[in-house]
């Protein structure tokens, strides 16, 4: 700084020869404080002869130029290839102030004193001659589409507005022989298409390794090329291609290596490259669904009239503390790596796919899906496959839900909805409730929601009103269960009556799925299996304090998935574990053909209890075919 306003000095008050050509330091000296060098991505490859504009119009943190429009290019520069990133102010002139500058930046990058016609961005001949090109601004360029083109050591490169649709890939979850292994996309722009493109490392890793994400040396090590850019395919140094698609799944003969993946969006759009966190693991046993999917299989569905439908609690990864020693955590015999979301994950997907493809399942009811699971693994899986989910997060902050999946070549969504079950409360609910501040307290305040989405079957042309849920946890609370399933029931056949009403001379039916926490012989079971529950039930003892009254539903339900021993087993957990049934598929005007059995009691307790190295939730699926 004090070197320039010598030189500034000097300038005005000293005589001297004709002035030298500018270089990079010279154009660039009023900004080399807010010039913060680029490290280059080897995981980012930028295609050749564009350049990507986007504008950054709110302050962004830890920025000192705050607001701008920013550009990303790749020149080459004898046999070495550089990227800029630069952002310059909307204020600046394009041709006077914002190119020049962009041309001293490419020289320093280049580390260079190469005159501005070896090294330059310039505006191409053909839009010289716009009406004041020379007022024009960086903002006002930005936003006219007219200019296509700019000129780069000579060479047209196209401008690409907005064209980064992909922020960050990454690869999180553990790749495991068998299982289904995905990235983590996140998006600037919704709804992008990409391709991906899988690759493994030739040298296998050694040691166990607990990291939670690639090493600094890995990333460092990992350097994407082009093999062919105009065929679109991609080389990592170091690594060997194994597949093109939306998913991997690793072979037993590459236990051990790293991962890597290339995500791309097409010509006019970067590529990114991702590696494992881990290397990929053995799976020394089946797992545990994989009795119901064989069942499956061989069991045929008769007709289109038939369909086969499945309510299965995922177990969400926000309950699971795992930064507590071993010996606390609820799950206390399942090792931590098989509790983590990003072991389990793989497996489920494996399961979901099963189910689909091979058990044939064109319905399915979660509880405890994880928001980001569901974004980042869930909707991404079934698009491969033609099948859609529909979800409905929890009241207030809690960012887990309930999700309906359904085949989508199959089913119509004519529509969708969620609601809080506490605020669906009235009548004679809230009498009951107005009784006791304690029990209203813990109704009102509970996030359970009840999802409901109508759907249009293609093949039968019936209506089904699928009904989701997942009903408080606390046994002391029992009470609370049954007016949440009584608010939930009337709700959804309050739906059923009016889509019959709107739809006369079409069959329509109800679906009710979910985890209701209650067993076989609770209140909420004969409340919904006898549509009544008499105010001298036990179940009002759970608060001394309430006036109970007898409530009812208008119609008494099927339980269309029957009533296994178990569909929960945490019996050796570190607080008293339970064993019992708490998950039903209910109906009305449906019929019940089978039940899928439940897994051997045997695979069950292997590892003790569930979750296990082989079952990625606490719970089991429950299938059943029913006719429609």
């Amino acid at each position: 700084m004090l070197k320039h306003l010598t030189d500034f000095f000097k300038s005005v008050f000293i005589r001297k020869a004709p002035q030298q050509p500018l270089s990079w330091k010279d154009i660039l000296k009023d900004e080399q404080a807010l010039i913060t060098p680029l490290k280059r991505r080897r995981t980012m490859l930028l295609p050749s002869n564009r350049i990507f504009l986007w504008k950054t119009e709110a302050p962004v943190q830890k920025k000192k130029i705050q607001t701008g429009l920013n550009f990303m290019f790749q020149f080459n520069h004898g046999e070495e290839h550089f990227v800029i990133k630069t952002q310059r102010a909307f204020e600046q002139k394009l041709v006077d102030e914002a190119l020049p500058k962009i041309s001293a930046l490419m020289r320093k990058k280049s580390r260079t004193e190469a005159s501005e016609e070896d090294i330059s961005m310039q505006l191409a001949a053909e839009f010289e001659n716009f009406k004041d090109i020379n007022l024009k601004t960086t903002l006002e360029f930005a936003d006219d589409k007219r200019i296509s083109k700019l000129l780069v050591n000579g060479s047209e490169f196209e401008v690409i507005r907005n064209g980064i649709p992909i922020s960050t890939v990454s690869i999180t979850l553990t790749p495991i022989v068998g299982q289904f292994c995905m990235p983590t996309i996140a998006y600037n722009i919704k709804g992008t298409r990409v391709q991906l493109h899988w690759f493994v490392k030739d040298q296998k890793e050694t040691g166990k390794s607990e990291k939670l994400g690639p090493t600094q040396k890995d990333n460092d090590s990992l350097k994407l090329a082009f093999e062919d850019e105009a065929a679109r395919t991609f080389k990592l140094h170091g690594y060997s291609f194994r597949h093109s698609g939306p998913y991997f799944q690793p072979d037993e003969k590459d236990v051990s290596r790293l991962v890597a993946v290339v995500v791309e969006s097409g010509k006019d759009h970067p590529a990114y490259a991702a590696i494992s966190s881990r290397p990929i693991s053995q799976l020394h046993d089946e797992v545990i669904t994989d009795e119901q999917v064989k069942w499956c299989e061989e069991i045929s569905l008769e007709d289109d009239s038939t369909i086969r439908i499945m309510s299965y609690n995922i177990l969400a990864d926000l309950y699971l503390n795992l930064t507590l020693p071993q010996e606390q955590l609820f799950f206390n015999y399942c090792q931590k790596s098989s509790q983590r979301i990003i072991y389990r994950t793989p497996i489920f997907l494996k399961q979901l796919h099963d189910f689909i493809h091979s058990a044939r399942c064109s319905l399915i009811f979660l509880q405890e899906v994880d928001l980001s699971r569901h974004e980042n693994f869930i909707v991404p899986f079934l698009n491969t496959i033609s099948y859609s989910s529909e979800i409905a997060k929890k009241v207030g902050t809690v960012s887990e839900g309930v999700a309906i999946i359904f085949d989508s070549q199959r089913f119509q969504v004519i529509s969708s909805k969620c609601y809080g079950v506490a605020e669906l409360a009235s009548g004679d609910i809230l009498g009951i409730l107005e009784t006791s501040e304690e029990s209203k307290e813990r109704f009102s305040t509970r996030p359970t929601v009840l999802q409901i989405v109508v759907l249009k079957d293609s093949r039968t042309g019936k209506l089904l009103v699928c009904g989701n849920t997942h009903l408080h946890h606390n046994p002391i609370d029992e009470h609370v269960k049954v007016l949440q399933a009584l608010t939930c029931t009337r709700k959804l056949l309050e739906i059923y009556e009016e889509t019959r009403e709107l739809n006369k001379g079409i069959e329509v039916l109800v679906l009710f799925g979910g985890d209701f926490n209650s067993t076989p012989n609770g209140a909420v079971f004969n409340l919904m299996s006898m549509g009544n529950l008499p105010k001298e039930d036990a179940v009002w003892n759970c608060d001394s304090k309430i006036t109970p009254q007898d409530i009812k539903i208008d119609k008494k339900m099927d339980c269309l998935t029957g009533t296994p021993e178990y569909t929960n087993y945490t019996a050796s957990s570190q607080k008293d574990g339970f064993v019992g049934c708490l998950d039903y598929i209910w109906g009305v005007g449906a019929t019940s053909i089978r039940h899928c059995p439940l897994p051997s009691h045997e695979k069950v307790i292997k590892y003790t209890a569930l979750p296990s190295p082989i079952s990625p939730s606490d719970h089991l699926p429950i299938i059943c075919d029913i006719k429609i």
